[in-house]
């Protein structure tokens, strides 16, 4: 291998992650980094080209991609594309967790899914974690699989959070249990179809065993009718809704695991998480233990000492009767209308930012039944009022998040309720990134808790 060229395209965090291996395991001669951009980290930048790194900046160094013996994509990167496929035929191309999954024969648990993947591998983590398990947590959540590497040994297991992109490019990655949540119209800028979507979420299992597991949700009309005969693992589905035989389901506040044994079941009380996603999410990590050989018992008390993640579906306390929340995880249409009905009392919506193509129609019914306002924010702002025709009279624009948690609040300071930022968009248009989203939502909310107490 030491002879042969690589090629790293993107420089984000998976990117530094994949040259700091490639750097000290020293597997290839040569190594380059292309990036679309201009890297404007110039110290780390030169430190990678005094270890050696070549960089490729911009799209008339792409070409040389051409000399390459492998190229290693971090998440982010579209290889589905012209350019890509010119030298596809030549050039060996993976995705990060195909490359670091090469270097390990530890068990994977892999969890997929258009929402709820962050919070489910964090759950089945914190659950093995407690019972003594070398877990390892890694993937979409922001830990590059690749830099943990050097912590994984043959009796580790590692808990995955992979996206649709990560799958695009995959040859032998296996995990010994694969989950597929959910899936929901979103990402529709890259992929042609909710069917072509799918369809790249589908390779989670293709490279499994009979002795591999696949947890599909029977709630998903377009999980529940697929035909798996070309899948060789065992599949458990699971439903929040109804009693599956030789499933997983909920009934009289227990999960009953019926695919392992009638008497198998977990208690639902004291469960620290709010909504009904959170409670397919819990399932999906009962499931995904209790394969790995934890106890009901041990699973159960496990999840009353779990805290749920930052920005989704997290309370940020009340201020007099009102209650702000923030799950500006919520980047999609399915992920807002899940948090609407989650919530019963008296709601106002902050929607909004930068459209990823969703459907807000779907939004109508749940909105009138249960919002009182909706703030517009956003680039999104009017495409949303266009699609809503039906509820205009509800929506109200306003320019940030500052001008939304204040008059959310003089609006139900009297009556009380919550106030929901749930954006159903990506955050881009007026933020970093869905987390700065959220601490910019909680640092309003925090400045208004401080006027309000200071009169």
């Amino acid at each position: 291998m030491n002879n042969e060229r690589v090629g790293v395209v993107g420089f984000g965090r998976t990117g530094e992650a994949l040259l700091d291996f490639l750097l000290e395991k020293k597997l290839f001669e040569n190594i380059f980094l292309y990036n679309d951009d201009a890297i404007n980290e110039i110290e780390i930048k030169e430190n990678y080209k005094k270890n050696g790194v070549n960089f490729l900046i911009k799209e008339n160094d792409f070409s040389k991609l051409e000399e390459m013996d492998l190229i290693i994509l971090s998440p982010g990167i579209n290889a589905r594309t012209e350019r890509f496929n010119k030298i596809r035929e030549r050039v060996k191309i993976v995705s990060e967790i195909e490359f670091a999954s090469t270097f390990i024969n530890s068990k994977i648990i892999a969890v997929t899914g258009t929402n709820g993947k962050s919070t489910t591998v964090s759950l089945i983590h914190h659950i093995l974690k407690n019972n003594g398990v070398k877990s390892v947590l890694a993937g979409n959540i922001g830990i590059p699989f690749i830099s943990q590497i050097n912590d994984i040994s043959n009796d580790s297991v590692v808990v995955l959070e992979v996206s649709s992109y990560q799958l695009e490019e995959i040859i032998n990655f296996r995990p010994y249990i694969a989950i597929l949540l959910n899936v929901t119209p979103d990402h529709l800028d890259r992929y042609s179809s909710l069917e072509d979507y799918f369809s790249t979420k589908l390779n989670i299992f293709k490279n499994q065993r009979k002795s591999d597991y696949m947890i599909l949700n029977y709630n998903d009309n377009l999980i529940r009718n697929y035909r798996y005969r070309s899948y060789e693992a065992k599949r458990v589905f699971f439903s929040i809704k109804e009693v599956l035989e030789d499933g997983v389901f909920v009934r009289d506040n227990y999960i009953h695991l019926d695919f392992i044994s009638k008497e198998d079941r977990v208690s639902l009380d004291r469960v620290p998480l709010r909504g009904v996603h959170n409670l397919e999410n819990i399932l999906n990590s009962v499931i995904a233990t209790r394969i790995m050989g934890i106890e009901s018992g041990n699973i159960q008390e496990s999840i009353k000492g779990f805290k749920g993640l930052p920005h989704r579906m997290e309370s940020l306390g009340k201020i007099g009767k009102v209650e702000f929340i923030n799950d500006s995880k919520a980047t999609n249409v399915d992920a807002t209308l899940k948090s609407i009905n989650s919530i019963d009392e008296n709601m106002i919506l902050i929607l909004g930012n930068k459209d990823k193509g969703g459907d807000f129609k779907l939004l109508e019914s749940s909105i009138k039944q249960r919002v009182c306002k909706v703030f517009l924010i956003g680039s999104a702002a009017h495409t949303i009022y266009n699609q809503l025709i039906n509820i205009r009279k509800k929506l109200n624009f306003v320019k940030d998040l500052n001008e939304a948690v204040n008059r959310g609040y003089d609006l139900l300071k009297q009556k009380g309720g919550k106030v929901l930022l749930a954006p159903g968009c990506a955050s881009f248009d007026m933020f970093k990134d869905f987390e700065h989203r959220g601490e910019i939502f909680e640092k309003e909310v925090n400045l208004l808790r401080n006027r309000v107490k200071n009169g």
